[in-house]
Order: structure tokens, then C-alpha cells, then sequence
């Protein structure tokens, strides 16, 4: 899942000039070059800074009048970072910045590049980091008031079963034609998600990155919330959902102690059922300000995702 050009990022010189001033004196150094970081869903900038002592730093920063929803997930971002525990595989929360307007992370540099998922290598080494972290993150040490998974997917059932008319015709047949049995199916997922770890709950590939050496560090942590230690694993392979190889590697997700059963494999099928379903629904609603191809990228996400959940189903 890759929202390579969902939106048009602004550059780092057009940020406010007391951000920018800020950013100068939290660092301690003047910013000499912002090298712009494209890809991802804000219509904020994202650049590497490099400072007039050489240091190097990662800034991403939104104000509400280029997108109204994006600073709630920079908010829970913030929140999230300061309560992590600090690990090689995550960059750490340097300063932020929120007048109530704009919002501004600084991180710490991280030199790499997004993975190639089809690599055995890269997606192995990326494997081994998620793995580590949910063990890590098991039980939840971050402990915010915060939507849990099974909270989420119990909304999304709700939008999902009060689908407008219109919207409802523009469905899949299949989906429809069993409609009332799937619904039933799903009516139990939110109670099989307990949310024993705190999940990052966003893993793609450019919210990775692989440094020189071949380790992965994991980025971008506004959709973290309470879930089961597995999800994130299963959203890592999500990017070749539609082809038998995920389902390979759905049956060998480890537990963390509970071994592979036919339950969890439903789980994952019903995930992706009413994440597919979800994006369905949502990508038929105008486009929110600063990202004018979400909407595609939602429908394209959404039927995808439903091409795998069918063939899991046998429909």
C-alpha cells in the first residue's frame, strides 16, 4: 500500500516564518538546506534539515488550512513518541512545536531508503524489526486514551451497514449478493482484536526505511493504536495480498507463545474484508483539502484488498 502522490506537499520555505525561526532556535543552529522528502498522505512539508554545524535532523510540519484532519494525527503522534521507549529502530522525537495552528515534528535523521518489499531480503529484514517491536510493545507500554483496533472496526461496520443508496450500488456484486452473511461474519471481529500491544498499525514501505547496513527502521506513528501483537505483520504483507503468497505467510505469523490456529487465519480474512469494505464506502466522499487523489488511491487500496478478502473467502 503506497500513497506515493496522494498529495502536493508544500516546501519547507513556505512554512511560517516563526516556525521556521523556531526550528532554528530549538535546534541551536540555523537551517542551511531542506531537502524536500516526497510520498506520504500530507500536503505539509517533510524535509531533511542540514544545519550550519553539519548536524542533520527530519522535520515534517501541517497547519490547518492545508488539511483540517492531518493535525489531529500530528497531535497523537507527538503524544505516541514521547511515550515509546527509545530504540535503534525508531528515530526519536527531538522537539515539537504546536501553536494551535501549525504543528512540527523534528526527528532524528535517518539515512535511507523506502524498501522494495519484493526483495526476500528487505522484507525479511523488515519482518524481523515488526516482529521485535510487538514483542516489545506487548503489553502496551504507551497507555494513552486512544481508539482501540476492535473500536475502529466496530465504527467501520457501522459506516459499512449505513451505506447511502447511491453508494451502496457501486459495491461489489459479490459483496452484495452475500451481504447479510458477511455482515453476520463480522459482527464478532472487534471481540476477536484485543488490543494487548500497542500497533503501529500503518506499515507500508514509505513508512520505512532501510539504512546502508540493512537494518529497517519504522516511521510515521499518527494511526498507532491498541491492537493484537500480530496485525502489524499482516499489514506488512499486505502488498501482495492478492496473490496465494500472503496466505502462505498469514498461516506462519507466529502468536508470540499461541500457536497458528484456524480462528486467527478468520481474523485476518475478516480483516481485510472490512478494510477493503471500509475504503469502498469512504472513497466515494469528496476529497478532503491538500490531498485531491486520496480518493483514488482509496478506491484502488479498497479493491485490491477486496480481490484478496474474496479469494480467502472462496466467493
Amino acid at each position: 500500500m503506497t500513497p506515493r502522490a496522494v498529495g502536493e506537499r508544500i516546501a519547507y520555505a513556505a512554512l511560517p516564518d516563526g516556525l521556521r525561526s523556531w526550528i532554528d532556535s530549538e535546534l541551536g543552529e540555523p537551517v542551511v538546506e531542506a531537502a524536500p522528502q516526497t510520498g506520504g498522505m500530507s500536503p505539509g512539508p517533510a524535509a531533511r534539515l542540514l544545519l550550519a554545524d553539519g548536524r542533520r535532523y527530519f522535520v515534517k510540519a501541517v497547519g490547518h488550512e492545508l488539511n483540517a484532519g492531518t493535525p489531529r494525527l500530528f497531535r497523537h503522534e507527538i503524544e505516541v513518541l514521547r511515550r515509546l521507549p527509545p530504540v535503534d529502530y525508531r528515530p526519536s522525537l527531538v522537539a515539537s512545536y504546536d501553536d494551535g495552528d501549525w504543528l512540527a515534528l523534528v526527528l532524528e535523521d535517518v539515512e535511507g531508503h523506502h524498501p522494495n518489499l519484493s526483495d526476500p531480503a528487505q522484507i525479511g529484514a523488515a519482518r524481523e524489526v515488526i516482529r521485535a517491536q510487538s514483542r516489545e510493545l506487548t503489553p502496551d507500554p504507551v497507555r494513552i486514551e486512544s481508539e482501540t483496533l476492535g473500536g475502529s472496526v466496530s465504527r467501520w461496520l457501522e459506516e459499512i451497514s449505513a451505506v447511502d443508496p447511491h453508494v451502496h450500488e457501486l459495491l461489489p456484486r459479490w459483496w452484495l449478493a452475500h451481504e447479510a452473511g458477511l455482515l453476520a461474519r463480522l459482527a464478532t471481529l472487534p471481540d476477536r482484536l484485543p488490543g494487548e500491544c500497542w500497533c503501529h498499525l500503518d506499515i507500508r514501505d514509505d513508512n520505512l526505511l532501510v539504512r546502508p547496513d540493512g537494518s529497517v527502521v519504522v516511521l510515521d506513528w499518527g494511526m498507532s493504536r491498541p491492537g493484537p501483537p500480530w496485525v502489524d505483520e499482516v499489514l506488512l504483507d499486505l502488498h501482495d495480498v492478492t496473490v496465494p503468497v500472503f496466505d502462505r505467510r498469514a498461516s506462519r505469523i507466529p502468536a508470540y507463545g499461541v500457536p497458528s490456529d484456524e480462528g486467527r487465519q478468520e481474523t485476518v480474512t475478516d480483516l481485510l474484508l472490512v478494510l477493503g469494505m471500509s475504503l469502498a464506502v469512504i472513497s466515494h466522499h469528496p476529497p478532503p483539502p491538500g490531498l485531491p487523489r486520496l480518493m483514488s488511491f482509496r478506491r484502488a487500496e479498497s479493491h485490491r484488498l477486496l480481490v484478496g478478502a474474496r479469494r480467502r473467502l472462496g466467493l
